[in-house]
């Protein structure tokens, strides 16, 4: 990952986690990713995510405990998230993410990926619990023009993932174009994408695009088939 001074006006790292603080990332995204992304065209995606049912660790087993998940999470999320990516500790059991030059389609593949790494890990840590993480994703531009109008999409977005079941990746209401994998894929479908996307050296959201595509003409075939029969018929009848 990147690494950042020191100090700015305030601290720029987490003292527990050793991410980016809340602060830090505000300026990084306003002043360099935003306005970067605005000049050169790239895209960007930001994602805010916290864990389910935290306060159920501090209450049965102690802030101590907590904190250990905290550590446990950002250490996750490190392993899961590109090397340019930008990670927060947004405040208390909430994290923040930038992704450079990454389309909202691209973003939700990586953000499932940790989600599922982190469910994982957390139910291995905490076996009486089901303890697991909402995401909420928002993309520049089409989500939002500035760092204010994405962080709002992006929390809009986990509000979404936290009001339908939690333990999923979210897109903001105003984006229609994708619903979450989690709520019409299988975990076993879920695991076999993540295998093959590894396997061919190729990321998720092309596969699957490549899939549809390949259902659709499938079905288009068909559909054109059905109608030359129907023509013939019609034909041979008058």
């Amino acid at each position: 990952m990147t690494t950042y001074p020191a100090t700015f006006e305030q601290p720029t790292t987490d003292s527990l986690t050793g991410l980016v603080s809340s602060s830090y990332f505000r300026h990084l995204l306003r002043d360099e990713l935003v306005p970067r992304a605005q000049t050169s065209g790239d895209p960007l995606a930001i994602g805010l995510f916290d864990i389910d049912d935290f306060l159920q660790v501090n209450s049965v087993h102690g802030h101590r405990r907590g904190d250990e998940t905290l550590l446990l999470i950002a250490a996750v999320v490190r392993d899961s998230l590109p090397e340019q990516a930008v990670l927060a500790r947004y405040g208390g059991d909430e994290f923040a993410m930038a992704l450079p030059d990454t389309r909202l389609d691209d973003a939700f593949t990586v953000a499932e990926e940790f989600r599922r790494r982190a469910a994982d890990r957390l139910g291995e840590e905490f076996a009486d619990m089901q303890l697991t993480c909402s995401i909420g994703l928002a993309a520049f531009p089409g989500n939002g023009g500035n760092d204010v109008e994405l962080l709002r999409a992006a929390d809009q977005a986990l509000y979404v993932a936290k009001s339908t079941g939690r333990n999923k990746v979210s897109l903001p209401l105003a984006d229609s174009r994708m619903i979450t994998k989690t709520s019409h894929y299988t975990a076993t479908q879920l695991e076999r994408l993540s295998n093959l996307a590894r396997a061919v050296k190729r990321n998720e959201a092309s596969i699957l695009r490549e899939a549809l595509d390949d259902v659709l003409k499938k079905h288009n075939d068909q559909l054109d088939a059905a109608r030359r029969a129907d023509a013939a018929r019609e034909g041979i009848q008058s």
